[in-house]
């Protein structure tokens, strides 16, 4: 096996996605590898968002930009303390977006978690990590919440 050197731990912030943190940690303290923690902001806004605001889009896709930013290197410096880690927040189709920055960083594991949503909402929208597992350029590790199963 390849050895691990870039670890892309991605998140959205919310708490089901963050426990793939530990697990990333373990084997980044493990191998002594890199890490890059990456957050996709859906590239599209609600309709109401725009219809009753008087806030230029560019601002509200800055504001969210630099509030993400700020998250994510926050996330960075307590959750992999003392490793090299590196932050990315950008905009897009997430799936594509996350597929993409594996590959600009030349990823050895991407390590993800699934929110394990009900066989309708999974049917219907599909899974991220699941998009992700079929286009990856190299392999995904996906850390389920045990609560979940």
């Amino acid at each position: 096996m390849k050895e691990i050197e870039t670890i892309l731990v991605t998140t959205d912030f919310s708490d089901t996605s963050n426990k793939a943190f530990p697990v990333a940690r373990g084997l980044a303290e493990k191998y002594d590898a890199r890490i890059v923690l990456a957050y996709v902001e859906e590239d599209r806004l609600p309709p109401l968002v725009l219809e009753y605001t008087d806030i230029g889009i560019e601002e509200i896709v800055e504001r969210q930009h630099q509030r993400a930013t700020s998250q994510l290197e926050r996330l960075g410096r307590e959750e992999f303390e003392n490793l090299d880690v590196r932050t990315k927040a950008i905009s897009g189709i997430p799936h594509l977006e996350i597929v993409q920055i594996a590959e600009e960083v030349e990823a050895d594991l991407i390590v993800m978690a699934t929110h394990g949503r009900g066989f309708i909402s999974h049917a219907i929208l599909g899974s991220t990590t699941e998009r992700v597992v079929r286009r990856a350029p190299c392999p995904v590790l996906v850390v389920r919440d045990a609560k979940q199963q």
